[in-house]
């Protein structure tokens, strides 16, 4: 790991613990995948209440929530977001939010990289 990687590791820590204490009402244990804590295992708490309110997956820090196996575009998609939270750091909720209010889901910036990252369709 470079120090580049280090200093993003540590600037995304915090989003990284609020992560995983929402990850704590998954009720399961999380894993270890693709460089980040994945609690994927089952529809359960707060990943089963995601897709009722139309989301399959979630990332704060270095955590992905998911209410389905994480692979694939998908992963590739939250690990884009990984990246989006070592640049901005606690930045990353209001920068986030402000952009969601400005374009909506679809059209947010954001998430337009990440799917471009992971090759879906825009």
């Amino acid at each position: 790991m470079s120090f580049r990687d280090d200093l993003g590791f540590f600037w995304a820590m915090p989003n990284t613990i609020a992560g995983l204490l929402v990850g704590l009402f998954t009720f399961q244990l999380p894993r270890l995948h693709g460089g980040a804590i994945v609690f994927d295992r089952a529809p359960r708490g707060v990943t089963w209440l995601m897709p009722r309110s139309h989301r399959v997956a979630m990332t704060m820090g270095f955590v992905i929530l998911s209410a389905r196996p994480l692979e694939g575009r998908l992963l590739v998609h939250e690990q884009h977001h990984i990246r989006q939270f070592e640049r901005l750091g606690l930045l990353f909720g209001p920068v986030y939010f402000g952009l969601a209010i400005r374009y909506g889901y679809r059209r947010h910036p954001m998430e337009r990289a990440a799917r471009r990252a992971a090759g879906e369709p825009d």
